[in-house]
């Protein structure tokens, strides 16, 4: 497992496109969907816990970059590029069992607000704008601009 440096920002090398995967996205000329991931619990086990997700992301073959980190104590911040809603999807699913030995390890889930959009391929994607897509889905559900994986937007054309 990799080691977590708290309040750092750690940028992560783009992952190689891999051939045969979706023509959309990252070198395909596609939106890609962009995450922007809050995860709140015990800051006891939440360094670990984030490592552990990282780690597994970018293993995944649908997560193009990790734009943004912070590990903000009780809190971290994510903000990630991935090909499509079902490749987070996936991960997603994946990453349960790290929710369930996390909640195992802590006495409780950890709270895990996510915010979802399209950006187009290349765009930069900086934190301010993950958390006012945050603040617009809390405030108006969601819709193009802010949406969740069960509430999800097609790709625009």
């Amino acid at each position: 497992m990799s080691i977590l440096i708290p309040h750092q920002h750690a940028p992560v090398a783009r992952q190689p496109h891999r051939s045969g995967e979706g023509g959309r996205g990252r070198r395909g000329g596609g939106p890609v969907l962009a995450e922007a991931r809050t995860v709140r619990g015990d800051r006891r086990f939440l360094g670990a816990f984030a490592a552990v997700l990282r780690e597994r992301a970018r293993a995944h073959p649908g997560h193009l970059e990790e734009v943004h980190f912070a590990d903000e104590g009780d809190h971290i911040r994510f903000l990630v590029l991935w090909r499509s809603t079902v490749d987070l999807r996936a991960f997603v699913e994946e990453a349960h069992r790290d929710v369930l030995a996390l909640r195992e390890r802590a006495g409780a889930f950890p709270e895990v607000e996510r915010v979802l959009w399209w950006a187009a391929d290349g765009a930069p994607v900086p934190p301010e704008e993950a958390a006012e897509r945050a603040r617009r889905l809390r405030e108006r559900g969601p819709g193009a601009d802010a949406f969740t994986l069960a509430s999800p937007v097609p790709v625009p054309s």
